[in-house]
């Protein structure tokens, strides 16, 4: 399962709220090789320089990497057990890569209503003015290539009712996927 959308959208506080609630919910942790954010916890990636995410890569340890806003972000082979629903949260180009090895991947994209709420969103959260510009503009391509790869999109302006959205959403794969 895919969980794309723009910085600030609130993709992450979905995919650890869903993976809190339901241990058949395997979060994969993305490396990346940007500074961490004085807001987010020392976990939520593996936090590298670009040497050591250049060496991880070219060892084939990724099933995705993209290159973003000059960081690099990629998601490690996965190791997941049989029966576990491994959850991915990575921009849209990695959920092509993604698509191209599992066409059937439930792909979603998680965007705020507008994107006055989305800068508003990335400003309080520490990007500055300039990089949530440059966020804002990354998030108008983003949207048209999600649509274009059939990405189904979950607004999330209210948080308990977007998280409700994505979990339905997971729970209709896999009844479809696994019927009785």
């Amino acid at each position: 399962m895919v969980l794309s959308g723009p910085g600030g959208a609130g993709k992450g506080t979905i995919a650890r709220i869903l993976a809190a609630a339901d241990d058949s919910i395997s979060l994969s942790v993305s490396w990346t090789s940007r500074d961490r954010r004085s807001d987010e916890a020392d976990d939520a990636y593996v936090f590298v320089d670009r040497a050591a995410f250049e060496a991880r890569r070219d060892e084939g340890g990724f099933i995705e990497w993209n290159e973003f806003l000059g960081c690099y972000y990629g998601t490690p082979v996965p190791g997941v057990d049989d029966g576990q629903v491994l959850l991915l949260e990575i921009d849209v180009a990695g959920g092509r890569q993604v698509l191209q090895s599992d066409p059937g991947a439930l792909c979603l994209f998680v965007d705020a209503p507008d994107d006055d709420e989305l800068r508003r969103r990335l400003v309080d959260r520490g990007d500055g003015a300039e990089r949530a510009d440059a966020r804002i503009v990354e998030a108008v391509r983003e949207r048209v290539e999600a649509a274009g790869l059939g990405y189904m999109t979950v607004i999330n302006a209210d948080l308990n009712r977007a998280v409700r959205e994505v979990a339905a959403l997971i729970a209709a794969r896999l009844a479809a996927k696994n019927p009785r």
